[in-house]
C-alpha cells in the first residue's frame, strides 16, 4: 500500500502534464464506468480527485479520503474495500 501523499504526488504530476487518464469506477466488484480524462483539481486536504472529461468536457471530483491506494508506474489504485475501486491509468486516448 502507498500513501496518500505518494497518491496526490501522482494526481499533481498528472494534473501539471495534462496526461490524458482512463477512470475506471468499479463497484460491486464490476466495472460501472469509465471516463477518458484529464486531471483539472487536486485537493488532498479533503481528499478530492477532479477529473475533466475529455470527449463531453463533464467534470467529475472523485472523493478518495479513507481510501487505500496502490501505484504503480502508469496507475493509481484507490480502494475503499473489496469491492469498491477507482483506478487511474494513463491512457494514449
Amino acid at each position: 500500500m502507498a500513501s496518500v501523499s505518494e497518491a496526490f504526488e501522482k494526481f499533481s504530476m498528472w494534473k501539471n502534464l495534462k496526461t490524458p487518464l482512463r477512470v475506471t469506477v468499479i463497484e460491486g466488484g464490476s466495472p460501472v464506468d469509465v471516463l477518458q480524462a484529464r486531471v483539472y483539481g487536486v485537493d488532498p486536504e479533503a481528499g478530492l480527485v477532479g477529473v475533466v472529461g475529455s470527449k463531453m468536457h463533464s467534470f467529475t471530483d472523485f472523493d478518495v479520503s479513507e481510501a487505500e491506494f496502490s501505484i504503480g508506474p502508469k496507475r493509481v489504485s484507490a480502494a475503499r474495500n473489496d469491492s469498491d475501486w477507482l483506478v487511474f491509468e494513463e491512457s494514449l486516448e
